[in-house]
């Protein structure tokens, strides 16, 4: 059964408790556990994953390199294209979450051995002052991990984006400068589903 163009992706309008949490992945989940996941199941892509899009600015990008190149006697570097489809919101991002994740990292131990000396007072034991150390050690847990998968969820997306960029660059220069042959385009695509698969 086709999609149909109504259907929009969840990611969209998520609250931000749903984006912290990928709570806006609940229905997809549920619906694969029931049974397997077709294409027609998967949701639209939102616009900027869009490979089209990833492509054309991947392309005004390398040509601005060029130009840049020409105009100073130096070669393009491709590093600087790639690096700039990269927007600085989400390059600021993922090193706030890594240092989100290294402080919750290194406060866990202190956490629990704050915990472990109150527990140790015996009569002396105050309970709230126990329960506040329980809940900064559940506050850190939680960071921990949901700075974990959020980072790992920004690395591997725009490690696809700009690998999908790089095909798009590739196949479009390839196609400019003739027709490729069909052993070209084979390998071509061999090379690209097995690193996709692998």
């Amino acid at each position: 059964m086709p999609r149909s163009s109504e259907v929009s992706n969840p990611r969209e309008g998520a609250s931000v408790a749903s984006v912290v949490f990928f709570w806006w992945m609940n229905d997809l989940m549920s619906l694969g556990r029931k049974r397997p996941l077709t294409d027609e199941d998967s949701p639209p892509l939102l616009e900027d994953y869009k490979a089209e899009l990833l492509v054309k600015k991947a392309e005004k990008y390398w040509f601005g390199e060029l130009k840049r190149s020409q105009s100073t006697n130096k070669k393009p570097q491709l590093w600087k294209t790639l690096s700039g489809l990269i927007p600085w919101e989400s390059a600021l991002k993922m090193i706030f979450l890594r240092i989100l994740w290294a402080l919750s990292f290194s406060f866990l131990p202190v956490c629990l051995w704050l915990l472990l000396k109150t527990l140790n007072d015996g009569p002396n034991l105050d309970i709230k002052v126990a329960f506040f150390y329980v809940a900064l050690l559940t506050i850190s847990s939680i960071t921990k991990a949901t700075s974990t998968q959020h980072y790992d969820y920004l690395t591997e997306l725009w490690g696809l984006k700009l690998k999908v960029a790089l095909i798009g660059l590739v196949y479009k220069k390839v196609s400019f400068y003739g027709k490729p042959s069909f052993g070209f385009l084979s390998l071509f695509f061999h090379v690209t589903l097995s690193s996709v698969c692998y």
